[in-house]
């Protein structure tokens, strides 16, 4: 696809909704602003912002929220089906549950179907933060996403779940 010039610091990409790409001043982004991965990378960077700016009182990485978030809904989670859900490495889900454990929200106790096992609960401190935090990232998600109709809103997480289930 080729890139329209708007002016210097600034492209356009036909069918992007010819909205300016925001570069510094005389920097121009070349095969960059038809990459999705470099727009996702910057929509992450303003969505996690927003973020910390919402939640960051709360000392809650946004995948600790997610784990929060999974184990609530699936008391008794094993570490493996809550790496596999997240997508992360058996190894990251451990150091994400350590972190749970050492800020009182999480615990492992043994497994009642697989003694090998540790199920996931939370813990009741971990319960009511939760609540607390989907208040704020609910909040954090309609701010993010206001610029966006209903309709943009759900197509955009159909192609963003598209672009992860099918890799």
């Amino acid at each position: 696809m080729a890139v329209k010039r708007v002016k210097k610091g600034a492209t356009k990409t036909p069918g992007a909704g010819d909205l300016p790409t925001p570069s510094a001043p005389g920097v121009e982004l070349d095969l960059l602003d038809d990459i999705v991965g470099y727009r996702l990378r910057r929509a992450q960077v303003v969505v996690y912002q927003d973020y910390l700016r919402t939640v960051g009182s709360q000392d809650i990485r946004p995948s600790q929220f997610a784990a929060l978030t999974i184990i609530a809904s699936n008391p008794g989670l094993s570490q493996t089906a809550l790496a596999t859900t997240m997508g992360i490495d058996r190894s990251g889900a451990v150091i994400l549950i350590d972190a749970l454990e050492d800020k009182g929200l999480a615990m492992r106790v043994p497994s009642p179907v697989d003694r090998r096992t540790h199920a996931i609960m939370l813990t009741a401190q971990g319960q009511a933060t939760l609540v607390r935090l989907k208040e704020l990232v609910t909040e954090h998600d309609r701010r993010v996403t206001a610029m966006l109709s209903e309709d943009e809103r759900v197509q955009l997480n159909t192609l963003l779940l598209r672009l992860y289930q099918e890799s």
